[in-house]
């Protein structure tokens, strides 16, 4: 289910027993969880109505107990299951081994005025455990994974709008950049932006600029653009700056040594299997990391 249509039917008061939530983006995970909290628990949060567990270090069986205990106040309670690694193929040095029977018999009776919230926040669960299976049959499955560029883009200009500020085309694009379309990271940051420009309401370029500084990766594959483009004059500046923020030397020449070596074997590969290709029309979906490396290939072809 997606995340909108899940809380759009709590904010009606509908609840299911079980939930899900499969993916590890912490904004939407987190979103979730404010709203079943805020519209389920009539009372205000205490140690009696929401109870939290970390299945890495506490036991499953626990948990359960827990969820199947009879409330002396008779009021609604919310059990948060968290790193559920047993729903995964993963293991982990010093995680409980988990037996899963007691939740897979709680799923055939689940407690009544109980909201079990299963936080998965992994990429993928492994699909032929019992468990696995069981819980994609009887419960709530509400997808928190990464969201893609495009995605992110759309949402945060959305997220702006709904506050009543205004955000210029060059201020977002360069916002997106320098959060490398990470949800999380972007609207905690946009959060800031908004805060600092208050009263005005607008989001310029030069406030990005100002507020939202660029990774030392991102200074790195610019000071890279700038070698490969054999720009002296702003790969010195650029070189000049990471010193201004106290980067070593030796550090930047193996960042830099790193990239030209990942640019090298991508345009090796590029040559092999993609020949006359098009490079922009198949970097959508490709992974952030690896775009500014493959939009470099053909400069960096024709500087060899």
């Amino acid at each position: 289910m997606e995340l909108q249509k899940a809380i759009q039917a709590l904010e009606h008061g509908q609840f299911d027993p079980i939930y899900v939530l499969q993916g590890p983006e912490n904004y939407l995970i987190d979103r979730f969880l404010t709203t079943i909290q805020n519209r389920f628990l009539t009372d205000e949060v205490n140690s009696m109505n929401y109870v939290s567990f970390d299945l890495e270090e506490d036991y499953l069986t626990d948990a359960i107990i827990e969820a199947n205990t009879i409330s002396f106040f008779n009021e609604p309670r919310l059990i948060i299951l968290r790193h559920p690694l047993f729903l995964t193929g993963k293991h982990k040095k010093g995680a409980i081994k988990q037996d899963d029977s007691s939740l897979l018999a709680y799923m055939d009776n689940p407690a009544e005025e109980v909201i079990v919230v299963i936080v998965a926040d992994y990429e993928s669960l492994d699909n032929r455990k019992k468990i696995v299976k069981e819980l994609k049959k009887k419960a709530t499955f509400v997808d928190t994974a990464f969201m893609a560029e495009n995605q992110v883009k759309d949402f945060m200009q959305r997220y702006v709008k709904s506050e009543g500020v205004d955000i210029t085309r060059e201020a977002m694009g360069l916002f997106l950049e320098r959060t490398h379309y990470q949800l999380t990271l972007s609207v905690r940051e946009m959060d800031k932006l908004m805060l600092y420009v208050g009263e005005e309401k607008k989001i310029t370029q030069h406030d990005v600029n100002v507020l939202v500084s660029p990774t030392i990766d991102d200074n790195i594959f610019h000071l890279t653009d700038y070698i490969m483009r054999q720009d002296a004059g702003a790969a010195l500046a650029m070189y000049r700056e990471l010193i201004a923020q106290k980067q070593q030397p030796i550090a930047i020449l193996g960042l830099l040594q790193s990239n030209f070596r990942l640019y090298t074997k991508l345009c090796n590969y590029l040559r092999q299997v993609m020949i006359k290709v098009r490079l922009p029309k198949q970097l959508v979906g490709i992974h952030t990391g690896l775009k500014w490396p493959l939009k470099q290939c053909g400069r960096m072809h024709q500087n060899v």
